[in-house]
């Protein structure tokens, strides 16, 4: 579709041949203020991040959080209570934007907002298990579900890695006989840290210890360069 400013350049254009004369003051003005406007435009199109991308998706959570702010007249702080987080917004973002204030996407989230959104991702996965109440292996089958509904920067992260495995492990100690492996070699591997756990008699704050634990880790810090950082310039 053409542009209000480039239909006023063709305008221009075409007004200035037909008459075949140079353009009057008043067209040179119009023509400035056109060529105004598409360069800010142009400027704004180049500085805002593609849609779709977790750099966007943590541009739009900071608008709808900071729009939450100014309706209570409130700033968020480790005081802000859960109600008022909620009340905030917290349970209106859809998952990419949870996940952008989740890992401080871009750094344009508070710690306690990055707090606040780790609770709220708690919230949702205690709400698929509470709706299971009599059978906890179809509830971490919906749990299993609601990872691997995760964006494709949520599943790079070696937290999501390490959780999905988690939710594996619990699926089948419960009961769970349906097979949800994904595939991936780096959960497999954590998958083995948790047996090799098991027969060592630890707790799950031991699983960094255990050997097929250090392979995943490595494994993934070759797939991912060991980090994973946005730009929310690109």
């Amino acid at each position: 579709m053409t542009s209000i400013s480039g239909f006023m350049a063709n305008r221009y254009a075409a007004l200035s041949s037909n008459a075949g004369q140079r353009q009057s003051a008043s067209q040179t003005a119009g023509n400035a203020a056109v060529s105004s406007q598409q360069a800010v435009s142009k400027e704004t199109a180049a500085a805002a991040p593609a849609p779709g991308t977790l750099a966007s998706a943590a541009m739009i959570a900071r608008d709808k959080i900071d729009a939450g702010y100014a309706k209570l007249g409130i700033a968020g702080t480790s005081g802000t209570t859960a109600d008022q987080w909620d009340a905030v917004g917290f349970p209106d973002l859809d998952r990419q934007m949870l996940f952008a204030v989740k890992s401080n996407a871009g750094g344009l989230f508070s710690d306690a907002e990055v707090s606040a959104a780790k609770t709220e991702f708690n919230n949702r996965i205690s709400d698929i298990m509470d709706a299971n109440p009599d059978d906890p292996a179809q509830g971490y089958r919906d749990v299993i579900d609601f990872y691997d509904a995760a964006s494709d920067d949520e599943k790079a992260t070696f937290d999501w890695v390490v959780d999905r495995s988690e939710v594996q492990k619990s699926y089948f100690v419960h009961g769970g006989r349906e097979d949800v492996g994904m595939g991936m070699p780096v959960v497999e591997k954590l998958m083995q840290a948790w047996g090799q756990l098991s027969a060592a008699g630890g707790n799950s704050n031991d699983l960094p210890n255990m050997p097929a634990y250090h392979e995943a880790m490595m494994w993934w810090a070759q797939d991912n360069g060991g980090a994973h950082h946005v730009d929310l310039l690109t």
